[in-house]
């Protein structure tokens, strides 16, 4: 079963001014087949799309304390404008909106908290343009390259570890197709014990090459996922957890099958 939010529901003194101040915030519309009313003790305002709303209820008590529950906003590109979390402030508090709590920093991050014309609280952040010409995001896209680049060194790795299985393999088939060929010439050769000791350590090797090749095929597919975590998330604790244990599953390559 799939549910989905309808409406967002604020009780409130004055409904129609209420929606009034989010429809201009938000660029929300009342819905036109039935438009709000002053007298009325509910308005409903939609957002552009129209598949859900902010619903205003009229109550009798007023807004005693702090809402559990709140709205984070941030500029959008309004007609080719892009307007910044400072400029969009100004026009916030022209709304009617009042300031609770300035919480920018002077490197530019930060939020702005403000309630609106009955007390709601609600934050102001920074536009998605400033948040990506901000020092942390241009860190963070240094970030990612390093591990595009290190997950690429991941693959050749991989690649490099599934050639030296397939050439154990060789190597035991042409030692098995050899200690056919002798013992059936030569069932008596004593060289044929030392045939068959090689034989056997050319398997045990195959299966260990086998069994890095899956391990490390599965780490790299872990890792893969993370990175694509990480263009969404920021928080990079697990890709680099990922990356270390990968880096050390890597280390015991070079012993891979070794003559």
């Amino acid at each position: 079963m799939s549910l989905r939010i309808r409406h967002i529901t604020f009780d409130c003194a004055d409904p129609y001014r209420l929606a009034g101040f989010w429809s201009g915030l938000l660029g929300y519309r009342e819905d036109p087949r039935d438009p709000n009313r002053p007298e009325s003790n509910e308005a409903l305002i939609l957002d552009p799309q129209g598949t859900a709303g902010l619903l205003f209820l009229r109550v009798p008590e007023p807004k005693a304390v702090k809402n559990r529950v709140h709205f984070d906003i941030w500029p959008q590109d309004a007609d080719g404008v892009q307007l910044g979390r400072d400029q969009a402030l100004a026009r916030v508090l022209e709304l009617g909106a009042s300031l609770v709590d300035d919480r920018r920093e002077p490197d530019g991050t930060g939020w702005v908290v403000l309630a609106d014309p009955e007390g709601n609280e609600f934050c102001l952040e920074r536009s998605r343009i400033e948040r990506s010409n901000s020092p942390e995001a241009t860190a963070d896209e240094h970030l990612r390259s390093e591990l595009d680049q290190a997950y690429e060194s991941q693959l050749r790795l991989l690649g490099h570890a599934r050639r030296r299985l397939a050439e154990i393999a060789a190597q035991r088939k042409r030692l098995e197709r050899d200690l056919s060929v002798l013992a059936a010439k030569a069932p008596g050769d004593p060289g044929l014990e030392a045939l068959r000791a090689k034989a056997r350590e050319r398997v045990r090797a195959e299966h260990r090459a086998q069994a890095l090749v899956h391990e490390l095929q599965a780490e790299v597919s872990s890792f893969r996922a993370e990175i694509e975590r990480h263009r969404t998330d920021p928080e990079v604790s697990q890709t680099q957890s990922s990356l270390d244990q990968l880096n050390a599953l890597l280390d015991t390559l070079p012993g891979v099958g070794g003559d």
